[in-house]
């Protein structure tokens, strides 16, 4: 059980190869382990938080049009990772949280999204670290109350 990110590369409206170069670069400079066989990696920051990294084609020639953020702790060095790889990676954030939002590193971003995902999702545009971290607070606090009422066995 994770609070789960979800990066992706669009253009003209269909999901695209996203620059595997750059995100490897962004992925190098943190202290990592893996992939495993699934593409899972273990990235550890030095606040002791830790997160999967789930960026299966990262390493191959497969493809690579998007990763996710297994989250089952938050700080500001985890953050800072996430925006990193979407920018490295012209990727937009889709992060399973209520209102829906749809993260993006830029505004141009926005036309290249598929327009059914417009229709459900809702465009926020963030312009540093700490916008994305005050938007994905509220996602994580609210996970993690469902985590432990549900570890505690009872109903939400």
């Amino acid at each position: 059980m994770s609070f789960d990110v979800f990066l992706s590369r669009f253009d003209k409206g269909e999901s695209a190869e996203a620059p595997r170069h750059a995100v490897r670069e962004v992925l190098g400079a943190t202290d990592y382990s893996g992939p495993d066989e699934f593409g899972f990696y273990l990235v550890t920051f030095p606040d002791g938080v830790d997160v999967e990294f789930s960026a299966r084609g990262l390493e191959s020639e497969g493809d690579f049009t998007g990763c996710a953020f297994h989250i089952r702790g938050f700080g500001s060095h985890l953050v800072k990772f996430i925006l990193e790889v979407a920018r490295a990676g012209n990727m937009v954030m889709m992060p399973a949280m209520e209102g829906n939002p749809l993260i993006l590193v830029s505004e141009h971003q926005k036309a290249d999204v598929p327009p059914e995902a417009l229709e459900h999702l809702r465009p926020v545009v963030v312009n540093s670290a700490n916008e994305l971290e005050a938007l994905l607070t509220g996602g994580f606090e609210g996970w993690s109350a469902y985590r432990d009422q549900a570890v505690r066995g009872q109903s939400p």
